[in-house]
């Protein structure tokens, strides 16, 4: 049991004389000596096989590699998501702004084109049910709103507050089947009665049968003592013409300006300048004018 120790050094002892014997002679003889000889003779066999060995193993260590930098880049492409979505968000807010801007800048100018004095508002709820057409804005009486006050956009008129708390309104809409605006023709002035008609067209009626009325002629507001709305904001075009089933009075489908499905800023006149005298013809438009 005591001898193997004693071969193991001894063959330490004799391998590490051998390993200085080599490295003296390959360092004292000259190239082309024995020992320089052996090490060609074993680049020439074994690099062939160093070389196989390493085009197999460096996929394998990159494969490794890449595995410990999957996590790296998953962090990596979250961060870069969020700053993407960060920067469409930033974007949309911005559009959103403009948007808003110039809709409050039209409002204000149809505002100025009747010389009315009005209250700025933003729609925060609808109703487009079969029972009433109407939007809920964010003005009220604390605002100076008050019942029956005509309210305008950026395209013309909108339609007018029916009912009126402290910081809200209800604004009854032109299209509602049960509104009614007196109206005239603005290339003849020729005036009549607006009807809702709901999802469909506005209904306008002349007051004088065998008014001519032509297709793209402009509606707008007929302003009357006592009445609601502002001489002269526009309401809609005339997109279709034609008699009715007796053939008395004609079926005028008037496309509003406004487009009651998107509304966002308005504006409700709380003071507008006075109305001037109605054409001759046209001091009352009938029943439901306002």
């Amino acid at each position: 049991m005591h001898d193997h120790p004693r071969r193991a050094r001894i063959i330490l002892a004799v391998l590490l004389l051998a390993s200085v014997t080599v490295i003296t002679v390959a360092f004292r003889e000259s190239a082309g000596g024995p020992v320089d000889r052996l090490q060609r003779v074993a680049v020439g066999l074994f690099g062939p096989l160093q070389q196989g060995v390493s085009a197999v193993v460096r996929p394998v260590g990159g494969f490794f590699g890449a595995l410990t930098q999957v996590g790296g880049l998953r962090g990596d492409n979250r961060r870069l998501k969020a700053e993407v979505d960060r920067l469409r968000a930033q974007e949309r807010t911005y559009q959103d702004l403009l948007t808003e801007n110039d809709q409050l800048r039209g409002t204000l100018n149809m505002a100025r084109r009747c010389g009315c004095r009005t209250v700025g508002a933003t729609v925060v709820a609808r109703s487009g049910s079969s029972f009433q057409w109407s939007v809920t804005i964010d003005a009220g009486s604390r605002q100076g709103i008050a019942p029956d006050m005509a309210v305008v956009d950026a395209q013309g008129l909108v339609g007018r507050v029916v009912a009126v708390a402290g910081g809200y309104s209800t604004v009854l809409l032109i299209v509602d089947p049960g509104s009614g605006v007196a109206a005239s023709l603005a290339r003849t002035r020729t005036a009549g009665l607006l009807r809702g008609g709901g999802s469909g067209p506005l209904g306008f009626e002349p007051v004088q049968a065998g008014t001519q009325v032509k297709v793209g002629d402009a509606v707008v507001s007929q302003g009357y003592q006592g009445g609601i709305f502002p001489q002269g904001i526009p309401i809609g075009v005339v997109e279709r013409v034609g008699p009715t089933a007796g053939g008395l009075v004609q079926t005028v489908a008037v496309r509003p300006y406004a487009d009651v499905a998107t509304l966002d800023v308005v504006a409700v006149v709380v003071g507008r300048p006075p109305v001037p005298p109605p054409p001759a013809g046209s001091a009352r438009t009938g029943a439901g004018g306002r």
